[in-house]
Order: structure tokens, then C-alpha cells, then sequence
């Protein structure tokens, strides 16, 4: 608003920009969009033309002039081929060129996983700037430095902040966050797995360097430009935010539902906010997110886990989980729970437990004695001050073996620990008589016998309980 006149707003983009730039004749001129031309006039300087076709808010125009060199390079696949242009100081343009050489890489990597290019009618490229950092200007990253990190932040954001914007400061995360996540994922994609988990480890200790702060911004702190821009909360949590909703969903949802928020014809080169996301990831996948959203974006901290292990029986171990709160704002969080168990003789079986509740307790089938218990091995979840331990012995199966209803009338059940088979059933009178025999029954019609006590024999894989009830 101090150069030309606009709306200063996340609600209404320019549906179009035609820039002319005067300048020295020594001098390259850089803006969004195509360049359309370029005149020369009489006092020795000349007038660049650029045209960009695309709607754009009015905080992602640019312009910069100085002695640039043009390194262009070509991306994309026919018939949607566009050039990357490139405008670096000459002082530096050869230390620059192994980094770029990237930056096609990058753009095939996000056009295969998300859409095409979403400006391809004109250009994408760099322009060098003197400040550190970058900015995700429209068709023209503004960059200080080429690393392919920042490389591939700023290009993330040509889908992800600059076709979808924000619609409002409180929602920043929708830019930053799926930026940051997007440079995570070519760690992944370029890199491998190793590096992809020390990745989310680095942003999991930023986020949980304090036991506060929410991806959504409050009114407040919408006003704020250093709380807009926080690295920890708008930039990591956001990012590690999304990665938690790949892992619920997994990958074939969660990029499809990303697929058809970029594409939605009511976002696409317009404003998008978080009740958005969140409705394109449900339609998808069927899922209620409420709760998910509720607890990671719009309420504060993260969540400790304490995972208790045991053998139980031959081929099971049973698993208990709790969890402490970070921040009062959140109650649980409910999230499906990695865990990796170990086996004496390098056996290893990763498996995910669905935590709805604190004390939860599961009965996992696993086909060798655990020996170690690890917690979320490839760094799923943001949380902190975890601990896992395993249990030394065996669960007493006969607490876990009982029937009902107990007195019964006329049907008796017998409930048994999942992996446990029974052999054989034995009733006893109260007089000591066999009453009843059976081998692989667990359910038996007592109707027509006398009242009283009776006993019985239970004889199973695991062993022999024996236990009593009455027939009313």
C-alpha cells in the first residue's frame, strides 16, 4: 500500500498485474509473470515489460533491478514445458549453479505428488536479493542464499500460499506449514528415511522447547508479525501437524485430499482457511477430524506417552498406554501410537495402536518373545518426555479366564484371552460328580440343572484354572 494503491487484505486478489520498469540500461529488471518486452529510450535507460495472468494477492508482488546474470534452465513435461529463470548476482553465479541444478528435480518431485506447476502458462525462477532467507514471491522466489532447503521452501509455496493463500493471519500455517513439511518430503524422496526422521526429530525439540503454543493464531496474535512468522509454531509444529495427518490417514488419502483442496474450484487462485483443509481431508477419508483438529491446530502443547509392555501368552504381548498433557487446553490427545518391539535374535515387528483413552490396553499377536520396546521409531508424533518399558515375566493368564453370568440361569460363557484355546471342560457338582464334559465349547446350557454350586475344570493351551459358580 505504500507503492501503489490496493486492497491490503486476505480476501480479494488482483486478477492481473502488468509491471513497467525503468532503468539503467546496465541494468536487468525482475518482476512476477512473463516479460513482455523490452524498449529502449533515449536517455540511455530502458522500460521492461512484464505481464502476469494470474490472480495474486498484492503482498506477493515484486520487483528488484541490479547487474543480474540470467541462468535459465527448462522444467516440466510437454506439453506444460516453462522456463526457470534465474537472476543471480555475476559475482556469485558460478558458486550458485551445482544448487540449482536442483531445482528442476524439485519441481518434477511436487508436480508427480500434488498438481502441475500452478503458473506454467509464464515462468518460475530466483531472483537474488541481499536480505537472508527467501520469499515465495509469484513466478520469482526472492532468495538469499541457494541452498536446496530454501529452494525447495519457496517453490512449495507456489502451490501452498501462492495459488491457495491463507485467508486470514490466524491461518499462516496453511503457507508455512505445508512449506516447511513439502522441504521435509524432499528430504525424504532425495535423501531416505534416516535423514527424513532426524528431520522431524530436529522440529519435534523446536515445538516441544516450550509446553505451549498452537498452530492457530488467536485474534491477538494475528496482529503480531514475529508470533505470524514463529518459527517453532507456524513453521515446525505446522509441518510436523501435517505429517501426523499423513500418518493417520496415510498416503493415499492424505495426498489425495490435498490433490482436490489445490484443485477445489473455490480455493484455486483464491483464499483458503483451516476449516477448508480439514473438510477436503474428510471427504476424502470419511473420517471426523474434529477431534484431530481440536486437539493439534487449535489448542496448545503435546502429549507424553508411558508404554508399558509384557509378554502375556505365546505369541501376544499385552501393551498399556498413558499419557500426560503438556497444557491444560487439551484434556487427551488422541492419535494412533507407533511402536517398534524387539526380539532377542534381532526380530522386529512395527505396530500402530489406535489411543483413545489413558489406560488403554491392547493384546498384540507378535511371533517372537519381546525383548525391548521402543516408542515411535520414525518420529510420527510430536510429543516429548516419552518413556517405554518392558515388563520382566508373564501376565497370569487365569486372572484373565472368567464366566458368566455368574449366578447363572441358563446359558453360562467363558471369556478367554485372545491366543488361549481351551483343551477341555470339566463340571463338578457340589458332591464332587461329574456333571458335564466338553473340549472346544466356551458356552454350555445349564437350563436344566439343579440349583446350587458347581465347579469347574478348565484345561487349556496355556495351562489349568479351576473355578466355581452358581445355577440359580
Amino acid at each position: 500500500m505504500e507503492w501503489w494503491p490496493c486492497k491490503q487484505d486476505l480476501n480479494d486478489k488482483i486478477d492481473a498485474i502488468d509491471v513497467y520498469v525503468t532503468a539503467p540500461s546496465v541494468y536487468i529488471s525482475v518482476s512476477n509473470g512473463l516479460e513482455k518486452s523490452k524498449v529502449g529510450n533515449s536517455d540511455g535507460t530502458v522500460t521492461t515489460h512484464f505481464h502476469h495472468g494470474y490472480p495474486i494477492p498484492a503482498y506477493l508482488i515484486a520487483v528488484a533491478v541490479t547487474n543480474y546474470s540470467v541462468y535459465t534452465q527448462q522444467a516440466g513435461v510437454s506439453p506444460n514445458q516453462f522456463p526457470i529463470v534465474n537472476y543471480l548476482y555475476p559475482e556469485s553465479l558460478n558458486d550458485n549453479l551445482v544448487n540449482l541444478k536442483q531445482t528442476p528435480k524439485i519441481m518434477d518431485f511436487f508436480e508427480s505428488i500434488f498438481t502441475p506447476y500452478p503458473f506454467r502458462r509464464e515462468k518460475y525462477g530466483h531472483a537474488q536479493f541481499g536480505w537472508g532467507g527467501g520469499m515465495e514471491h509469484t513466478t520469482v522466489s526472492f532468495m538469499g542464499s541457494f541452498g536446496r532447503g530454501l529452494i525447495a521452501h519457496e517453490l512449495a509455496h507456489q502451490w501452498f500460499g501462492d495459488k491457495v493463500t491463507c485467508g486470514s493471519w490466524n491461518d499462516i500455517w496453511l503457507n508455512e506449514g505445508f512449506a516447511t513439511y513439502l522441504a521435509s518430503l524432499v528430504i525424504e524422496n532425495f535423501d531416505g528415511e534416516t535423514a527424513f526422521v532426524n528431520d522431524k526429530s530436529n522440529m519435534i525439540n523446536s515445538i516441544t522447547s516450550s509446553t505451549d503454543g498452537a498452530v492457530y493464531l488467536t485474534d491477538e496474535e494475528a496482529t503480531n508479525v514475529n508470533r505470524i512468522f514463529n518459527s517453532r509454531l507456524s513453521y515446525n509444529k505446522g509441518a510436523m501437524v501435517l505429517n501426523m495427518l499423513r500418518f493417520k490417514l496415510g498416503d493415499a488419502i492424505f495426498f489425495q485430499g490435498l490433490k482436490n483442496y489445490l484443485n477445489d474450484p473455490a480455493l484455486a487462485y483464491n483464499y483458503a482457511k483451516t476449516p477448508d483443509l480439514q473438510a477436503h481431508l474428510e471427504a476424502v477419508s470419511g473420517m471426523n477430524l474434529s477431534e484431530f483438529f481440536n486437539d493439534w491446530v487449535y489448542n496448545q502443547g503435546y502429549p507424553s506417552y508411558s508404554i508399558s509392555a509384557k509378554n502375556y501368552v505365546t505369541g501376544q504381548v499385552q501393551i498399556t498406554i498413558n499419557q500426560t498433557q503438556s497444557h491444560s487446553s487439551v484434556s487427551f490427545f488422541e492419535m494412533p501410537v507407533p511402536i517398534r518391539l524387539m526380539g532377542a535374535l534381532g526380530e522386529q515387528k512395527d505396530i500402530v495402536l489406535e489411543n483413545t483413552t489413558n489406560e488403554q490396553t491392547f493384546i498384540v499377536d507378535v511371533p517372537f518373545v519381546v525383548t525391548d520396546v521402543v516408542f515411535d521409531p520414525k518420529k510420527e508424533i510430536i510429543s516429548r518426555n516419552n518413556n517405554a518399558t518392558l515388563k520382566v515375566g508373564n501376565f497370569d493368564f487365569k486372572n484373565e479366564i472368567t464366566v458368566y453370568p455368574n449366578p447363572v440361569t441358563n446359558r453360562l460363557n467363558l471369556s478367554l484371552p485372545q491366543g488361549i484355546t481351551i483343551e477341555k471342560t470339566i463340571f463338578y457338582n457340589s458332591l464332587g460328580q461329574n456333571v458335564k464334559e466338553s473340549t472346544s465349547d466356551n458356552s454350555w446350557d445349564t437350563s436344566s440343572w439343579a440349583k446350587g454350586v458347581y465347579f469347574l475344570k478348565i484345561i487349556t493351551s496355556q495351562g489349568t484354572k479351576q473355578m466355581s459358580f452358581i445355577k440359580n
